[in-house]
């Protein structure tokens, strides 16, 4: 059995075009994709808790605390840019993505005051984060990858 040159042209051009999104998809976002999302789930989030909807609190809360992860390249330019103080931004992301799994987890079981407790955590550890780091990670100067 053999192939027209088209039908090759299309299977190569498939198999090249698989091969470039596979690539893609592991490098990942880039920081501020990636806090453009979180901003979003953020408000996602506000509104289902304005709402008491605690499925949806689940859902963005979770998507908060395993948002994805920006690749090799771009984590190495977050730790250079931060520099000394990688110690403190890694504490406040561990704090939001702690605080965020653990209102999921309040959210699951109908607890309002732990949905807003840890609400409450993730929102200081944003802000924190933002008032030490945006800065550093945001200016012209800041190498990207």
């Amino acid at each position: 059995m053999t192939f027209s040159n088209s039908v090759r042209r299309t299977a190569l051009a498939l198999v090249a075009a698989s091969w470039l999104a596979g690539a893609a998809a592991q490098e990942g976002p880039t920081f501020k994709e990636i806090m453009v999302g979180l901003g979003e789930d953020m408000n996602h989030l506000n509104a289902a808790i304005f709402a008491e909807d605690f499925e949806a609190i689940e859902r963005y809360a979770a998507a908060i605390a395993h948002h994805p992860r920006p690749s090799p390249a771009e984590r190495q330019r977050l730790m250079d840019a931060v520099g000394p103080r990688i110690e403190l931004f890694q504490s406040i992301d561990r704090s939001v993505h702690g605080g965020a799994a653990e209102m999921a987890d309040a959210a699951r079981v109908g607890d309002m005051d732990g949905v807003l407790r840890y609400h409450a955590r993730v929102m200081q550890g944003c802000v924190a984060c933002h008032s030490a780091f945006r800065d550093q990670l945001t200016q012209p100067g800041t190498p990207q990858p």
